[in-house]
């Protein structure tokens, strides 16, 4: 799916095939020893060359040429853990 720019979408543990060139999906979610929340992603076909990526909030990644940001990673430690990513470009 081709989204707007201004566009938001929830990633959870699993996949979500909304993003377009993905899908995109939540490997694993948990609290960095400093305490800040992070997530490790993976699934689209072009990420394959170097696997999953972890990102935390304000990081941005890049799926079937559209940009997103991570806006906020909730519950990290728990089994409910997602992430909210708006496209920015």
């Amino acid at each position: 799916m081709v989204h707007e720019i201004g566009a938001e979408e929830t990633i959870t543990y699993g996949r979500n095939d909304r993003f377009y060139g993905g899908p995109v999906g939540g490997g694993r979610f948990w609290l960095e020893d400093d305490g800040r929340p992070a997530a490790k992603l993976g699934g689209p076909e072009e990420w394959r060359s170097h696997g999953m990526i972890d990102v935390h909030t304000g990081d941005t990644f890049t799926v079937g040429g559209q940009t997103w940001k991570i806006t906020e990673i909730v519950d990290a430690d728990s089994e409910d853990a997602y992430l909210t990513a708006v496209r920015v470009s």
